[in-house]
C-alpha cells in the first residue's frame, strides 16, 4: 500500500468512516509506524473545534485501534496517555484559574437589622463597623481597587496603603482616603461625613465640589453643597462605644443621642425649653438606667411600647 493509499485510509479512519477489513489493513500499517499515527491522530484532533462531531470520531478511533496494539507497541499508548494527561492539567489549570478569579471579584454585601451593630474585617486589613439597618458592599479581595460601597452609617478604620487609596461610594458623596478613621452617613436625613484621625478627601456626586478634612472636622451635604465646621458631637460613636457624655447638653439633642446610641424612638409631650440642659455621663447602661437617672433629674414620666418611648411632665427647675 503506498502512501496515498494510506493518507486516504487515514481520513476515512478518523472521520469513523472505515469498514472492518480497511480497519484491518489500518492496524497492521500502524503498527510499523506508531509515532507517525499517533502525530497524526493528534494534529487531527487539535485541528478541530471543542464542538465537532470528528473530534469525537477521532477519540472512538484510538479506542478501537488500541487494543491491538498494546501486545506489540506499549509505548504508543503510553505517549498518548501522557498527551491526555497534559491535555486535562491544562483544562483543570484553566478552570482553577477562572474559578479563582470569580471567587476573588465577587461582590460581598453585609446588612445590619434595625438595632444591630456588625463588625467587618475586610481583605486589606481595614475594619468597618456598621451601624444598624446600614449594608455595605465590597469584592471578595482589595487588591488594586480598595472601594466599597456603603448606605446607612459606618465608622471606617482604613488599613494604610500610600499606593492604593480606600474610596467610599454612598451615591451622593464619594470619600477618598490612604489611611484614617472616620464615620460616614447617608441617611434620609442626614449625608455627612466625620474624620476622627488622619485625612480625607470628599466628593459631591452631583456637582462634583471637592473638600479635604482633617482630623475633628465635619462636612454636611445640604442643599447640594458640602459644608464644612468642626466635629463637636462627642456622642458621635456612641452607638459603637456604648459610651455618652452631656455637658450642658440641651435636653433635646440628649435625648436624640440616645436615640442613636440605643436604635430607639423617644416621643416627647410638648415642648422642651431651649433653657433644659444636662450634664452626666453614661457607660454601657441600659435605657431603663438612663431613663431613670432622667427621671430623677427633671421629675418627668415615661413609659416604654417596643422601641418607642414616650415621655412626658418634663420639669427643667433649677
Amino acid at each position: 500500500m503506498d502512501n496515498q493509499d494510506i493518507n486516504v485510509l487515514l481520513a476515512k479512519h478518523f472521520s469513523g468512516e472505515t469498514k472492518p477489513e480497511e480497519e484491518a489493513v489500518l492496524i497492521n500499517w500502524i503498527k510499523n509506524n506508531p509515532d507517525e499515527y499517533l502525530s497524526l491522530k493528534i494534529f487531527f484532533a487539535e485541528s478541530q473545534p471543542l464542538d465537532s462531531p470528528q473530534l469525537f470520531e477521532t477519540a472512538n478511533a484510538w479506542n478501537r485501534i488500541a487494543p491491538n496494539l498494546s501486545s506489540t507497541k506499549p509505548t504508543v499508548f503510553q505517549l498518548y496517555k501522557k498527551y491526555l494527561y497534559a491535555t486535562a492539567v491544562a483544562a483543570v489549570f484553566i478552570l482553577i484559574s477562572t474559578f479563582a478569579f470569580l471567587y476573588a471579584n465577587a461582590e460581598i454585601t453585609v446588612q445590619t437589622a434595625n438595632g444591630q451593630v456588625k463588625s467587618v474585617e475586610l481583605s486589606d486589613g481595614s475594619l468597618v463597623t456598621l451601624n444598624d439597618n446600614s449594608s455595605i458592599t465590597y469584592k471578595r479581595f482589595l487588591w488594586n481597587n480598595r472601594t466599597v460601597s456603603l448606605n446607612g452609617e459606618a465608622f471606617f478604620e482604613v488599613k494604610h496603603d500610600e499606593s492604593k487609596p480606600f474610596s467610599v461610594n454612598t451615591g451622593t458623596l464619594a470619600v477618598k482616603v490612604l489611611g484614617t478613621s472616620f464615620v460616614v452617613k447617608t441617611t434620609e436625613k442626614e449625608k455627612s461625613v466625620d474624620v476622627i484621625t488622619g485625612k480625607v478627601k470628599v466628593t459631591a456626586t452631583p456637582t462634583n465640589q471637592t473638600v479635604v478634612l482633617e482630623k475633628k472636622q465635619t462636612v454636611h451635604y445640604i442643599s447640594n453643597r458640602l459644608i464644612e465646621s468642626d466635629t463637636a458631637d462627642k456622642n458621635l460613636l456612641s452607638w459603637k462605644t456604648k459610651s455618652l457624655s452631656f455637658e450642658n447638653t440641651p435636653l433635646q439633642k440628649a435625648f436624640e443621642d440616645i436615640e442613636n446610641c440605643y436604635h430607639i424612638k423617644i416621643q416627647v409631650e410638648g415642648k422642651i425649653s431651649d433653657s433644659c440642659t444636662v450634664t452626666t455621663n453614661f457607660k454601657n447602661e441600659s435605657i431603663k438606667e438612663i431613663l431613670e437617672e432622667f427621671r430623677l433629674l427633671f421629675g418627668l414620666s415615661y413609659t416604654q411600647k417596643g422601641n418607642t418611648i414616650w415621655v412626658k411632665n418634663i420639669s427643667c427647675e433649677k
